[in-house]
């Protein structure tokens, strides 16, 4: 199945200023010493044999693909392409091609995040976070941070509200041995003492999302009284509103009557939810 372009796309974004058959005059022979390493990059982690194997091949047949970098005072600061970058280091060249170009600084987050994105070098919490430094930074919505990196905003919503957890839970997220399912359904846990516990049987033994929620609703009933049973079209109904609305929902239903409750976590949370209970 093919994958879902990431808006405009990185070669898109990089080359919209580029006039046709003018590519190669933008490209200079930097020295490596004088760039300057993207103090904005989303990746945190490196594979350092994928490293070792892309310096060789750098080694054998040059580097096809040039970085992207833009003038920072006497030097030259890097936007696109940091494990290109690593590997032409560790080759032990002295020079990387370069196309220069000038981005603004609230450019340069964006521009290495789908690059990741697209390559799919992102754990899910550097992911996540890389999208919280956007909205921050930016000041923009949601909506318009999910147009420029193809996804949708329920799925921005649902990584970015993951970083609620406690830090030893997003380690093992960041490690794949808690998945962003299973971080997001810890999430209806008020209490960090239990998300941290049932953390700890995630990782030792195998628990579907889906058996995951039926454990975390046992534990939202407060100790000493009785579950009810709920009729399955209303727990159809808080699964649906909660896929929906990316945030906890809890319904209360009783013979007709009863509540509906619709967590939020910030204003602009607050917003998107109403906007998208009025949509």
């Amino acid at each position: 199945m093919a994958k879902k372009a990431l808006g405009k796309g990185l070669d898109a974004l990089i080359s919209d200023t580029l006039e046709p058959g003018v590519v190669q005059e933008n490209i200079l022979n930097i020295k490596i010493q004088d760039i300057i390493p993207n103090r904005d990059q989303p990746r945190k982690n490196f594979d350092e044999s994928g490293i070792s194997d892309l310096a060789r091949s750098i080694k054998e047949n040059g580097l096809i693909q040039p970085v992207v970098v833009r003038k920072n005072g006497d030097k030259y600061e890097l936007i696109v392409g940091e494990r290109r970058y690593k590997a032409v280091k560790k080759a032990g060249l002295t020079e990387i091609p370069a196309f220069v170009k000038d981005y603004s600084e609230n450019k340069l987050i964006e521009l290495a995040l789908i690059e990741n994105i697209q390559r799919e070098d992102l754990n899910a919490i550097e992911e996540a976070l890389a999208y919280k430094s956007i909205l921050e930074r930016d000041m923009i919505t949601q909506e318009e941070l999910s147009k420029r990196v193809g996804k949708s905003r329920s799925y921005i919503a649902n990584m970015i509200s993951i970083l609620d957890l406690p830090k030893n839970i997003l380690d093992h997220v960041s490690r794949g041995t808690i998945s962003v399912g299973q971080a997001k359904a810890l999430l209806s846990l008020d209490d960090t003492g239990e998300q941290e516990e049932i953390a700890k049987r995630i990782i030792n033994e195998p628990v579907t999302v889906r058996e995951l929620e039926g454990i975390v609703r046992k534990r939202s009933v407060p100790r000493g009284t009785k579950k009810k049973e709920q009729d399955p079209f209303i727990d159809d109904i808080e699964e649906k509103l909660r896929d929906k609305l990316s945030t906890k929902v809890k319904i209360d239903y009783n013979g007709g009557k009863g509540q509906l409750k619709i967590d939020f976590y910030s204003n602009e949370e607050f917003e998107r939810i109403v906007e998208e209970i009025l949509e």
